[in-house]
Order: structure tokens, then C-alpha cells, then sequence
């Protein structure tokens, strides 16, 4: 009990006053997604969130985005009853939407006074950790120049998700743009701590081969699921029709043309004893051969519930990857296959083979289009129920070990190793 003496007040409004001070010294995580509105990424950002919660549930964590893609984000309920997580809306630049790799200095000076902003609301003396859950060719640049400024412990976090790939393809010409795109950002020294979070093994040892430097500070937690999305039920027998599925952009860079040849033939052998199925939109100008798919292709995005109900109808992903692109890029449809329990048909590149090596037999590993066109032919005309079956228990204990609450212990080590004590409260010790 405190005193009620004049002195045993005072004494009481020193001690409240320290204990205010303490909290304000509390060390706090700043996340933000400056790329993408409404549903785009929204899953991934989902579980990337929370585990970065979960592994530091004693510091306030701070959401910063578009409030399209916030309201989707609040979805999860999963989210949204981790104590320790607040919102906060952005308003996200219009310039080069979905064109990560374009240098842009008016987006550069949005993203840096998004940066700055939340940064000077943040209690002054306390440690911040700044994490973007992905970023544009400029936005590593603008989140350590607003870090350097701010006059704090700050420490930087750039998540690499797809477009790390924009570092090894088309730079500009005029060498002051060049200076910031996403090659440059990689290799840049900053006044900062900086490093890049990736969301797979495989991708920091491609990373290795091609930027060693880069790869130097390049932090990796595996992709989360969204446990959100998990069916309640197990998947459908594998009986006819044997229902096949292309989930994710329908373009050219992602195989959506070998799904659709590959379809176009099987399917003029079998007729309705297969169907094939895309679950996403399709790039513009590439709707041909699209009349082999169950639904008519779509341009608009699919709602999360019409994206579920077919999905969960799928007997078999099929994930034509190719070198290049998913040499240093993650799958959301992987990791939708996981989470569903759909056993995949996919193309041998390290990220698949990566899989396989950790969860064993989830579906069919192939080396070329012909022999995922085989797959296909196997799935269909000898199906094994037993197989399947325990193609679907590899994929159920690769999706336990793909929960944000195992994945938290991974990230809260790197961030400890590569930030270290910056989430300490100043003077207490580790």
C-alpha cells in the first residue's frame, strides 16, 4: 500500500512518474507494407506478423498499411488476439503499383516520411525494430535514411519476397536511378544496422551464388501457413474426375502456358474423367487455351471464400516452376498446398527440392514438362489411394512445422543475432 501522508504522495507521483518512464523506454516493432493494398500478399503478411508477435510478445507491435489491406488483415481472428498488436493506417503510393523493380523518388519520399512518421511516435528513447514486410527498389533506402535521422537504437529489417529476383534482371541506364534500385539496395552500406529476411533455406543459398554479401546478412524463417485457412476436414478421395489445379497469377513467368498445353492435351484424351482448374487471375492478353479450364478466366481478383471453396475441391497443385524466377522467390501456392493438404505436381528447382527433402513424398517432383505431364497421366489412371494418403501426411506435418507459434522461436534468434540487444529495455540485461 502506498502512504496517504503529503510526503507518501509525492513519494507515490515520483514513483508513477518512473514507473510511465519505464514504459516509454520499452523497446518496440515497427512493421510496415508499403507495396501492397487489399488482399495482395495479405496471407503471408498475416502469418509473418504474427510470428514476429509471438516471438517477441513483451514489445508492442505496430501495423503499419493501406487500410484495404489492414481490414483484410483483421480477418484473422488468430491475428487480431495477440495482445500485443496495434494498427495503424497508411496511405501507400499510387506510382508503379506492382512494379517493385522502378525507381521512383516521389514513392521514395512517401515511404520515407511513412517511415519517419512512425518512427517519432514511437517513445523516444526507445529501441526500434523497422521491418517491411516487402518493399520496392527504393524502400530499403527510404527505411534506413529515416532510421539514421531519427537519433534512436534502430535496427532495419527488408523482407525479400518475389522481388529479390528484380536484382538479378533489368537495371536503369541513367547511373543516379541506378544507384537506388534493388541490385544497389543489396549492396549498399548504410549508417544503420540492415539486413534482408527471406522465407526459405533455399532462397539465401541461391542468394549465396549470386550476391555472397548480400546473402552475409540475409536472415531466414520459413514461410508460414495461415492457420486461419486451414480446412476442417480432410481432402476429397482421389477418385474421378481427378481435379487438377493452377493456383496463383496466370502468367507466363509462372508456367501458366505449359499448365494450360499440358491440360489441353490430357484432357482430349480423358474428357470429364479430369478437370482442371485455375484458382486466380489471369495476366492480360493471356486468356488463350483458357477454354480448357472449368471456370472462364478472370481478370478481378478472387474472394477469399470463391478462392477457398476451389481449392478445397483440388485433388492435386500443379506448380510448373521454372529456374530464374523461383530461384529467389517463395510460393504462396506452395504454401497454399500445404495448408490444404493437396499433393503437388511441380518442377524440380531448389525451392521444390528443398521440400521434398524436408517432409518427404508430398506429391510428384519432376524434371521436365513431359514428365509432369506423366505425373498428371499417373495421378489419373493409377490412382492409389494408399499413396495419396501418405502424400497427404507429409504435407500435414510440413504444415505443423509451418505454424507461426513453432516459426516464433526462429525469428526472435535471428533477430537477436543480427540486432543484438536492440530489444533490450535500456539497462537490463539480456
Amino acid at each position: 500500500m502506498w502512504p496517504i501522508t503529503p510526503a507518501g504522495g509525492f513519494e507515490f507521483r515520483i514513483r508513477a512518474r518512473a514507473e510511465e518512464h519505464g514504459k516509454a523506454e520499452k523497446p518496440m516493432i515497427l512493421i510496415f507494407e508499403m507495396t501492397w493494398t487489399g488482399t495482395v500478399h495479405a496471407p503471408v503478411n498475416c502469418g509473418v506478423i504474427q510470428f514476429v508477435a509471438r516471438a517477441w510478445p513483451e514489445q508492442q507491435v505496430r501495423v503499419h498499411a493501406d487500410p484495404t489491406h489492414l481490414a483484410e488483415l483483421q480477418r484473422d481472428r488468430a491475428l487480431t488476439a495477440l495482445p500485443n498488436i496495434a494498427f495503424v493506417p497508411i496511405e501507400v503510393s499510387q506510382r508503379y503499383r506492382g512494379r517493385t523493380h522502378m525507381v521512383s523518388f516521389p514513392r521514395f519520399w512517401q515511404e520515407f516520411r511513412i517511415v519517419q512518421t512512425a518512427l517519432r511516435k514511437a517513445p523516444r528513447k526507445a529501441g526500434c525494430l523497422v521491418l517491411l514486410t516487402s518493399t520496392t527498389a527504393t524502400g530499403t533506402f527510404a527505411a534506413a535514411y529515416a532510421a539514421s535521422l531519427s537519433r534512436r537504437r534502430v535496427g532495419v529489417q527488408i523482407g525479400l519476397h518475389g522481388n529479390l529476383s528484380d536484382a538479378t534482371g533489368w537495371r536503369p541506364r541513367n547511373p543516379l536511378v541506378r544507384a537506388f534500385d534493388t541490385l544497389s539496395a543489396l549492396q549498399a552500406r548504410f549508417r544503420v544496422p540492415v539486413r534482408f529476411l527471406v522465407l526459405e533455406p533455399a532462397i539465401r543459398t541461391s542468394l549465396q551464388s549470386a550476391l555472397p554479401a548480400a546473402a552475409a546478412r540475409t536472415d531466414v524463417v520459413r514461410h508460414p501457413i495461415n492457420a486461419a485457412e486451414i480446412p476442417a476436414g480432410d481432402p476429397p478421395v482421389p477418385l474421378p474426375p481427378i481435379r487438377v489445379g493452377f493456383v496463383g497469377l496466370g502468367s507466363e513467368a509462372k508456367g501458366f502456358p505449359t499448365f494450360l498445353d499440358i491440360a489441353a492435351r490430357v484432357k482430349a484424351r480423358h474428357g470429364d474423367r479430369i478437370a482442371f482448374v485455375h484458382i486466380g487471375i489471369v495476366q492480360a492478353g493471356k486468356t488463350a487455351g483458357c477454354d480448357v479450364l472449368e471456370d472462364p478466366p478472370t481478370k478481378e481478383h478472387l474472394s477469399r471464400a470463391e478462392f477457398a471453396r476451389r481449392l478445397a475441391a483440388l485433388h492435386y497443385v500443379f506448380l510448373p516452376f521454372r529456374r530464374g524466377y523461383y530461384d529467389l522467390s517463395a510460393s504462396g501456392a506452395l504454401i497454399d498446398a500445404v495448408t490444404w493438404l493437396k499433393p503437388i505436381i511441380t518442377m524440380r528447382v531448389p525451392l521444390s527440392e528443398q521440400f521434398f527433402a524436408e517432409s518427404g513424398e508430398i506429391g510428384f517432383l519432376c524434371e521436365d514438362e513431359a514428365s509432369m505431364e506423366a505425373a498428371v497421366e499417373t495421378a489419373l489412371t493409377e490412382i492409389d489411394p494408399g499413396r495419396y494418403a501418405r502424400q497427404v501426411d507429409a504435407l500435414r506435418a510440413a504444415r505443423d512445422a509451418r505454424r507461426t507459434e513453432v516459426l516464433a522461436a526462429a525469428y526472435r534468434e535471428a533477430v537477436e543475432l543480427g540486432f543484438p540487444r536492440l530489444l533490450e529495455r535500456p539497462g537490463r540485461p539480456g
